[in-house]
Protein backbone atom coordinates (compact mmCIF):
# COMPACT_ATOMS: atom_id res chain seq x y z
CA UNK A 1 0.00 0.00 0.00
CA UNK A 2 2.73 2.80 1.07
CA UNK A 3 4.44 1.09 -2.43
CA UNK A 4 1.83 2.09 -4.41
CA UNK A 5 1.41 5.72 -2.49
CA UNK A 6 5.14 6.90 -3.38
CA UNK A 7 4.45 5.57 -7.04
CA UNK A 8 1.64 7.63 -7.17
CA UNK A 9 3.21 10.64 -5.27
CA UNK A 10 6.70 9.91 -7.80
CA UNK A 11 4.39 10.05 -11.01
CA UNK A 12 1.82 13.03 -9.87
CA UNK A 13 5.93 15.25 -9.10
CA UNK A 14 7.00 14.32 -12.55
CA UNK A 15 3.79 15.33 -14.46
CA UNK A 16 4.42 18.34 -12.10
CA UNK A 17 7.77 19.29 -13.25
CA UNK A 18 7.31 18.16 -16.92
CA UNK A 19 4.40 21.19 -16.93
CA UNK A 20 6.75 23.65 -15.20
CA UNK A 21 9.40 22.53 -17.69
CA UNK A 22 7.12 22.72 -20.76
CA UNK A 23 5.78 26.18 -19.76
CA UNK A 24 9.54 27.51 -18.94
CA UNK A 25 10.61 26.60 -22.38
CA UNK A 26 6.97 27.15 -24.30
CA UNK A 27 7.96 29.26 -27.54
CA UNK A 28 7.02 32.32 -27.43
CA UNK A 29 4.38 34.37 -30.02
CA UNK A 30 6.11 35.37 -33.15
CA UNK A 31 5.69 38.34 -35.03
CA UNK A 32 7.64 39.70 -37.95
CA UNK A 33 7.15 43.43 -38.55
CA UNK A 34 9.47 45.92 -40.56
CA UNK A 35 12.10 48.00 -38.86
CA UNK A 36 11.55 51.49 -38.79
CA UNK A 37 13.73 54.21 -39.74
CA UNK A 38 12.92 56.68 -36.59
CA UNK A 39 14.99 55.62 -33.43
CA UNK A 40 12.23 56.33 -30.81
CA UNK A 41 9.75 54.44 -32.64
CA UNK A 42 11.75 51.46 -33.15
CA UNK A 43 13.06 51.52 -29.34
CA UNK A 44 9.46 51.75 -28.12
CA UNK A 45 8.47 48.70 -30.23
CA UNK A 46 11.26 47.24 -28.35
CA UNK A 47 9.07 47.20 -25.00
CA UNK A 48 5.82 46.19 -26.48
CA UNK A 49 6.71 42.47 -25.75
CA UNK A 50 7.38 43.36 -21.85
CA UNK A 51 3.90 45.32 -22.35
CA UNK A 52 2.38 42.55 -23.98
CA UNK A 53 3.37 40.27 -21.50
CA UNK A 54 2.21 42.08 -18.29
CA UNK A 55 -1.32 42.55 -19.75
CA UNK A 56 -1.83 38.84 -21.30
CA UNK A 57 0.79 36.81 -19.40
CA UNK A 58 1.53 35.51 -23.23
CA UNK A 59 5.35 35.85 -24.20
CA UNK A 60 6.29 37.75 -27.30
CA UNK A 61 9.27 37.65 -29.43
CA UNK A 62 9.14 40.91 -32.43
CA UNK A 63 11.48 40.03 -35.60
CA UNK A 64 12.23 43.16 -37.54
CA UNK A 65 13.45 42.92 -40.96
CA UNK A 66 13.61 45.60 -44.08
CA UNK A 67 10.44 46.69 -45.27
CA UNK A 68 11.68 45.53 -48.90
CA UNK A 69 11.66 42.07 -46.95
CA UNK A 70 7.99 41.95 -46.38
CA UNK A 71 6.70 40.76 -49.03
CA UNK A 72 9.10 37.87 -49.65
CA UNK A 73 8.96 36.83 -46.08
CA UNK A 74 5.15 36.77 -46.69
CA UNK A 75 5.18 34.23 -49.36
CA UNK A 76 7.95 31.94 -48.12
CA UNK A 77 5.74 31.26 -45.04
CA UNK A 78 2.73 30.73 -47.22
CA UNK A 79 4.78 28.29 -49.14
CA UNK A 80 7.00 26.29 -46.72
CA UNK A 81 3.65 26.79 -44.16
CA UNK A 82 6.76 27.57 -41.35
CA UNK A 83 7.85 30.94 -40.20
CA UNK A 84 6.23 33.79 -38.01
CA UNK A 85 2.92 33.37 -36.06
CA UNK A 86 2.10 36.83 -37.48
CA UNK A 87 3.30 39.01 -40.28
CA UNK A 88 3.07 42.71 -41.01
CA UNK A 89 2.04 43.33 -44.61
CA UNK A 90 1.48 46.13 -46.73
CA UNK A 91 -0.98 48.04 -49.76
CA UNK A 92 -3.37 44.68 -51.03
CA UNK A 93 -0.37 41.56 -49.93
CA UNK A 94 -2.74 39.99 -48.34
CA UNK A 95 -4.31 38.61 -50.89
CA UNK A 96 -1.36 37.26 -52.80
CA UNK A 97 -1.74 34.20 -50.03
CA UNK A 98 -5.26 34.63 -49.00
CA UNK A 99 -5.88 30.90 -48.79
CA UNK A 100 -2.74 30.58 -46.10
CA UNK A 101 -4.23 33.03 -43.87
CA UNK A 102 -6.78 32.52 -40.32
CA UNK A 103 -9.85 34.66 -40.46
CA UNK A 104 -9.95 37.73 -38.09
CA UNK A 105 -13.74 38.29 -38.44
CA UNK A 106 -13.59 37.58 -34.87
CA UNK A 107 -10.76 39.75 -33.92
CA UNK A 108 -12.72 42.83 -36.41
CA UNK A 109 -15.80 42.69 -34.96
CA UNK A 110 -14.44 43.70 -31.52
CA UNK A 111 -12.53 46.11 -33.34
CA UNK A 112 -14.16 48.12 -35.87
CA UNK A 113 -16.98 49.98 -34.03
CA UNK A 114 -14.59 51.75 -32.26
CA UNK A 115 -13.18 55.54 -31.97
CA UNK A 116 -15.03 55.99 -35.40
CA UNK A 117 -14.37 53.06 -36.97
CA UNK A 118 -11.46 52.16 -39.59
CA UNK A 119 -10.22 53.94 -42.46
CA UNK A 120 -11.90 52.70 -45.96
CA UNK A 121 -8.61 52.24 -46.98
CA UNK A 122 -8.32 48.91 -44.71
CA UNK A 123 -10.98 47.35 -45.89
CA UNK A 124 -9.52 47.55 -49.77
CA UNK A 125 -6.47 45.87 -48.71
CA UNK A 126 -7.78 43.88 -45.38
CA UNK A 127 -11.42 42.40 -46.66
CA UNK A 128 -11.00 39.57 -48.90
CA UNK A 129 -13.93 37.24 -50.08
CA UNK A 130 -16.16 38.58 -47.87
CA UNK A 131 -13.92 38.23 -44.50
CA UNK A 132 -11.44 39.75 -42.69
CA UNK A 133 -7.62 38.09 -43.91
CA UNK A 134 -5.80 41.42 -42.84
CA UNK A 135 -6.35 43.26 -39.73
CA UNK A 136 -5.70 47.09 -39.85
CA UNK A 137 -2.30 48.22 -37.78
CA UNK A 138 -0.93 51.91 -38.85
CA UNK A 139 -1.05 53.90 -41.92
CA UNK A 140 1.34 55.91 -43.70
CA UNK A 141 -0.31 58.69 -45.76
CA UNK A 142 1.64 60.19 -48.81
CA UNK A 143 1.33 64.06 -48.75
CA UNK A 144 2.35 66.93 -50.53
CA UNK A 145 5.63 68.00 -48.80
CA UNK A 146 6.88 72.14 -49.46
CA UNK A 147 9.30 74.60 -49.05
CA UNK A 148 7.42 77.46 -46.97
CA UNK A 149 10.32 79.54 -47.66
CA UNK A 150 10.49 79.02 -51.72
CA UNK A 151 6.56 79.26 -52.04
CA UNK A 152 6.95 82.81 -50.64
CA UNK A 153 9.37 84.05 -52.44
CA UNK A 154 7.14 83.05 -55.52
CA UNK A 155 3.72 84.33 -53.66
CA UNK A 156 2.00 81.21 -53.75
CA UNK A 157 0.09 79.11 -50.86
CA UNK A 158 0.67 75.46 -51.05
CA UNK A 159 -1.38 73.61 -53.51
CA UNK A 160 -4.94 72.30 -53.53
CA UNK A 161 -5.08 71.20 -57.14
CA UNK A 162 -3.29 69.42 -59.77
CA UNK A 163 -3.52 72.72 -61.98
CA UNK A 164 -2.18 74.60 -58.90
CA UNK A 165 0.64 72.40 -58.34
CA UNK A 166 1.56 73.13 -62.34
CA UNK A 167 1.44 76.49 -62.15
CA UNK A 168 3.58 76.70 -58.50
CA UNK A 169 5.89 74.54 -60.28
CA UNK A 170 6.60 76.72 -63.36
CA UNK A 171 7.10 79.80 -61.19
CA UNK A 172 9.72 77.62 -59.11
CA UNK A 173 11.64 76.78 -62.42
CA UNK A 174 11.61 80.35 -63.95
CA UNK A 175 12.46 81.62 -60.30
CA UNK A 176 15.11 79.12 -60.69
CA UNK A 177 14.75 77.91 -57.25
CA UNK A 178 14.70 74.71 -56.53
CA UNK A 179 11.44 72.91 -58.55
CA UNK A 180 8.53 70.97 -57.70
CA UNK A 181 9.41 67.16 -58.66
CA UNK A 182 7.91 63.72 -59.06
CA UNK A 183 9.37 60.20 -58.71
CA UNK A 184 8.30 58.68 -62.44
CA UNK A 185 10.60 55.89 -62.40
CA UNK A 186 9.69 52.12 -61.74
CA UNK A 187 8.73 51.09 -57.87
CA UNK A 188 5.94 50.32 -56.17
CA UNK A 189 5.69 53.62 -53.93
CA UNK A 190 6.89 56.71 -54.76
CA UNK A 191 6.21 56.60 -58.38
CA UNK A 192 3.00 54.56 -58.07
CA UNK A 193 1.94 57.69 -55.90
CA UNK A 194 2.27 59.79 -58.57
CA UNK A 195 0.60 58.14 -61.43
CA UNK A 196 -2.38 56.66 -59.63
CA UNK A 197 -2.90 60.13 -57.52
CA UNK A 198 -2.89 62.20 -60.91
CA UNK A 199 -4.90 59.33 -62.58
CA UNK A 200 -7.51 59.47 -59.94
CA UNK A 201 -7.48 62.78 -59.80
CA UNK A 202 -8.79 63.20 -63.20
CA UNK A 203 -11.24 60.48 -63.23
CA UNK A 204 -9.23 57.70 -63.98
CA UNK A 205 -10.19 54.06 -63.42
CA UNK A 206 -8.37 50.66 -63.88
CA UNK A 207 -11.10 48.45 -63.56
CA UNK A 208 -15.22 48.50 -62.53
CA UNK A 209 -16.01 48.20 -58.97
CA UNK A 210 -16.98 45.03 -59.72
CA UNK A 211 -14.03 43.96 -60.88
CA UNK A 212 -15.67 42.61 -64.51
CA UNK A 213 -14.90 45.53 -66.81
CA UNK A 214 -11.47 47.07 -67.45
CA UNK A 215 -12.19 50.98 -67.56
CA UNK A 216 -9.05 52.22 -68.30
CA UNK A 217 -9.74 53.46 -71.79
CA UNK A 218 -11.35 56.64 -70.84
CA UNK A 219 -11.25 60.46 -71.27
CA UNK A 220 -9.99 60.82 -67.55
CA UNK A 221 -7.25 58.34 -68.40
CA UNK A 222 -6.26 60.88 -71.23
CA UNK A 223 -6.53 63.76 -69.33
CA UNK A 224 -4.44 62.61 -66.80
CA UNK A 225 -1.88 61.66 -68.78
CA UNK A 226 -1.42 64.71 -70.65
CA UNK A 227 -1.56 66.14 -67.15
CA UNK A 228 1.75 64.30 -66.46
CA UNK A 229 3.53 64.90 -69.49
CA UNK A 230 2.84 68.57 -69.29
CA UNK A 231 3.86 68.73 -65.98
CA UNK A 232 7.15 66.63 -66.82
CA UNK A 233 7.96 68.99 -69.58
CA UNK A 234 6.97 72.86 -68.00
CA UNK A 235 7.93 72.12 -64.60
CA UNK A 236 9.51 68.55 -62.83
CA UNK A 237 13.19 67.88 -63.39
CA UNK A 238 14.17 65.44 -66.33
CA UNK A 239 15.99 63.47 -63.96
CA UNK A 240 12.74 62.19 -62.36
CA UNK A 241 12.07 59.55 -65.14
CA UNK A 242 14.83 57.42 -63.46
CA UNK A 243 13.34 58.52 -59.90
CA UNK A 244 12.35 55.35 -57.49
CA UNK A 245 12.19 55.55 -53.98
CA UNK A 246 15.44 57.71 -52.51
CA UNK A 247 15.92 60.59 -54.89
CA UNK A 248 13.16 62.70 -53.94
CA UNK A 249 14.10 62.52 -50.11
CA UNK A 250 17.56 63.30 -51.19
CA UNK A 251 16.91 66.16 -53.01
CA UNK A 252 14.77 67.88 -50.62
CA UNK A 253 17.41 67.09 -48.09
CA UNK A 254 19.91 68.51 -50.27
CA UNK A 255 18.11 71.94 -51.63
CA UNK A 256 17.54 70.75 -54.89
CA UNK A 257 13.81 70.03 -54.80
CA UNK A 258 11.41 72.58 -53.55
CA UNK A 259 7.44 70.35 -53.68
CA UNK A 260 7.46 66.76 -53.78
CA UNK A 261 4.57 64.05 -52.65
CA UNK A 262 6.47 62.46 -50.05
CA UNK A 263 5.96 61.06 -46.30
CA UNK A 264 6.56 62.60 -43.61
CA UNK A 265 9.99 60.86 -43.43
CA UNK A 266 11.60 63.67 -45.37
CA UNK A 267 10.58 66.08 -42.24
CA UNK A 268 12.25 63.44 -39.98
CA UNK A 269 15.23 63.15 -41.53
CA UNK A 270 15.88 67.08 -41.63
CA UNK A 271 15.18 66.78 -37.81
CA UNK A 272 18.03 64.95 -37.17
CA UNK A 273 20.96 67.07 -37.95
CA UNK A 274 21.77 70.79 -37.33
CA UNK A 275 22.93 71.68 -41.13
CA UNK A 276 19.20 70.76 -42.08
CA UNK A 277 17.69 72.86 -39.12
CA UNK A 278 16.97 75.75 -41.54
CA UNK A 279 14.95 73.19 -43.95
CA UNK A 280 13.29 71.86 -41.06
CA UNK A 281 12.02 74.92 -40.05
CA UNK A 282 10.62 75.39 -43.23
CA UNK A 283 9.25 72.22 -43.98
CA UNK A 284 5.19 72.12 -44.82
CA UNK A 285 2.76 69.79 -45.65
CA UNK A 286 -0.74 69.97 -47.45
CA UNK A 287 -2.84 67.53 -49.18
CA UNK A 288 -1.95 66.16 -52.20
CA UNK A 289 -3.90 67.92 -55.01
CA UNK A 290 -7.27 67.15 -56.32
CA UNK A 291 -8.13 67.11 -60.04
CA UNK A 292 -11.77 67.04 -61.93
CA UNK A 293 -12.25 63.67 -60.67
CA UNK A 294 -11.74 64.76 -57.07
CA UNK A 295 -8.77 64.18 -54.24
CA UNK A 296 -7.62 60.88 -54.21
CA UNK A 297 -4.00 59.18 -53.16
CA UNK A 298 -2.26 55.98 -52.28
CA UNK A 299 -0.95 55.15 -48.81
CA UNK A 300 0.80 52.72 -47.25
CA UNK A 301 -1.59 50.74 -45.01
CA UNK A 302 0.01 48.28 -42.64
CA UNK A 303 -1.54 45.04 -41.74
CA UNK A 304 -1.02 42.44 -39.67
CA UNK A 305 -2.03 38.60 -40.38
CA UNK A 306 -2.03 35.15 -39.01
CA UNK A 307 -0.58 32.17 -40.47
CA UNK A 308 -3.20 29.22 -40.17
CA UNK A 309 -0.55 26.73 -39.80
CA UNK A 310 -0.04 28.81 -36.70
CA UNK A 311 -0.38 26.89 -33.11
CA UNK A 312 -0.31 30.00 -31.67
CA UNK A 313 -3.50 31.72 -33.70
CA UNK A 314 -5.30 32.71 -30.48
CA UNK A 315 -2.38 34.37 -28.82
CA UNK A 316 -1.75 36.48 -32.37
CA UNK A 317 -4.99 37.64 -32.63
CA UNK A 318 -4.33 38.66 -28.73
CA UNK A 319 -1.38 40.61 -30.02
CA UNK A 320 -3.94 42.17 -32.54
CA UNK A 321 -6.17 43.36 -30.44
CA UNK A 322 -3.51 44.80 -27.97
CA UNK A 323 -1.69 46.80 -31.06
CA UNK A 324 -4.49 48.38 -31.61
CA UNK A 325 -5.58 50.15 -27.95
CA UNK A 326 -5.92 53.62 -28.15
CA UNK A 327 -2.56 54.53 -25.86
CA UNK A 328 -0.64 51.96 -28.00
CA UNK A 329 -1.96 53.62 -31.37
CA UNK A 330 -1.19 57.21 -29.48
CA UNK A 331 1.96 56.64 -28.27
CA UNK A 332 3.59 54.95 -31.35
CA UNK A 333 2.16 57.39 -33.97
CA UNK A 334 4.08 60.01 -31.56
CA UNK A 335 7.01 58.57 -31.85
CA UNK A 336 7.06 57.27 -35.28
CA UNK A 337 6.74 60.83 -37.44
CA UNK A 338 5.20 58.67 -40.56
CA UNK A 339 2.68 56.61 -38.90
CA UNK A 340 -0.72 57.49 -37.61
CA UNK A 341 -3.55 55.47 -36.24
CA UNK A 342 -6.15 53.34 -38.11
CA UNK A 343 -8.99 54.53 -36.67
CA UNK A 344 -10.67 57.95 -37.57
CA UNK A 345 -11.39 59.12 -34.16
CA UNK A 346 -7.70 58.99 -32.93
CA UNK A 347 -6.31 61.98 -35.03
CA UNK A 348 -7.87 64.22 -32.79
CA UNK A 349 -6.35 62.68 -29.78
CA UNK A 350 -2.91 63.81 -31.40
CA UNK A 351 -0.62 67.12 -31.01
CA UNK A 352 -2.78 69.21 -33.14
CA UNK A 353 -0.40 70.71 -35.88
CA UNK A 354 0.19 70.80 -39.46
CA UNK A 355 1.57 67.78 -39.50
CA UNK A 356 -0.66 65.62 -37.56
CA UNK A 357 -4.02 67.61 -39.17
CA UNK A 358 -3.03 66.66 -42.73
CA UNK A 359 -1.41 63.19 -42.05
CA UNK A 360 -4.84 61.86 -40.46
CA UNK A 361 -6.78 63.92 -43.25
CA UNK A 362 -5.01 62.95 -45.79
CA UNK A 363 -5.90 58.91 -45.05
CA UNK A 364 -9.79 59.92 -46.02
CA UNK A 365 -8.83 60.18 -49.75
CA UNK A 366 -6.65 57.16 -50.03
CA UNK A 367 -6.79 53.82 -51.56
CA UNK A 368 -4.93 50.88 -52.45
CA UNK A 369 -3.66 50.52 -55.97
CA UNK A 370 -6.30 48.25 -58.03
CA UNK A 371 -9.05 50.45 -56.58
CA UNK A 372 -11.88 51.08 -56.94
CA UNK A 373 -12.25 46.96 -58.02
CA UNK A 374 -12.46 44.12 -55.05
CA UNK A 375 -9.26 43.10 -53.26
CA UNK A 376 -7.41 41.00 -55.45
CA UNK A 377 -4.68 39.09 -56.80
CA UNK A 378 -4.57 40.74 -60.37
CA UNK A 379 -4.93 44.30 -58.68
CA UNK A 380 -1.69 43.26 -56.75
CA UNK A 381 -0.18 41.97 -59.42
CA UNK A 382 -0.77 45.03 -61.65
CA UNK A 383 0.55 47.41 -59.09
CA UNK A 384 4.11 45.03 -59.13
CA UNK A 385 4.33 45.08 -62.96
CA UNK A 386 3.94 49.08 -62.53
CA UNK A 387 1.05 48.39 -65.53
CA UNK A 388 0.04 52.29 -64.87
CA UNK A 389 3.76 53.54 -64.32
CA UNK A 390 4.86 52.20 -67.27
CA UNK A 391 1.95 53.36 -69.15
CA UNK A 392 2.95 56.70 -67.96
CA UNK A 393 6.53 56.57 -69.09
CA UNK A 394 6.41 55.43 -72.30
CA UNK A 395 3.66 58.59 -73.08
CA UNK A 396 5.77 61.17 -71.46
CA UNK A 397 8.77 60.27 -73.35
CA UNK A 398 7.39 59.93 -76.67
CA UNK A 399 7.44 56.35 -77.27
CA UNK A 400 3.76 56.42 -78.10
CA UNK A 401 0.82 58.13 -78.45
CA UNK A 402 -1.59 58.63 -75.13
CA UNK A 403 -4.13 55.98 -76.91
CA UNK A 404 -1.28 53.58 -78.09
CA UNK A 405 -0.30 54.21 -74.12
CA UNK A 406 -3.35 53.48 -73.09
CA UNK A 407 -4.14 50.42 -75.69
CA UNK A 408 -1.25 48.35 -74.49
CA UNK A 409 -2.04 48.90 -70.53
CA UNK A 410 -5.40 47.45 -71.74
CA UNK A 411 -4.44 44.45 -72.99
CA UNK A 412 -1.85 43.85 -70.27
CA UNK A 413 -4.54 44.22 -67.84
CA UNK A 414 -6.96 42.27 -69.57
CA UNK A 415 -3.99 39.32 -69.48
CA UNK A 416 -3.92 39.78 -65.84
CA UNK A 417 -7.15 40.14 -64.60
CA UNK A 418 -8.56 37.21 -67.37
CA UNK A 419 -11.12 39.75 -68.60
CA UNK A 420 -11.51 40.02 -72.38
Amino acid sequence: MIGRKCLTAFLLAIFAISLTVSFVFADPLRVTVRAVPVTAAQTYLKTIPARFKKATGIDLKIEFIPSRELRRRLITAAETKAGPDALMVVYNGAITVKDSLEPLDDVMSDLAPKHGGFYDLYKDGGFIDGKWLAAPFMTTSQVMTYRKDLLKKIGENPPDTWEDALRIGKKLKAAKLAPWAESLGSHVIDPSTTVNSILWGYGSRQISKDGKKITLDSEGTRAGLRFIKKAYKEAWPKAVIQWKILENNQTFLAGKTGMTINSPSIWWKASTKKKWKTLYENTGFTLIPKGPGGRHSTAIPQYLVVFKYSKKKKEAKEFIKFMAKEEIQLEFSRKSWMWTPTYKGLGAKLPQNEYYKVMTDQANYAHVPGWPGPPSRAGAEAHERFVLVSMAQRYVQGQQTVDETIKQAVKELQKIYNIK
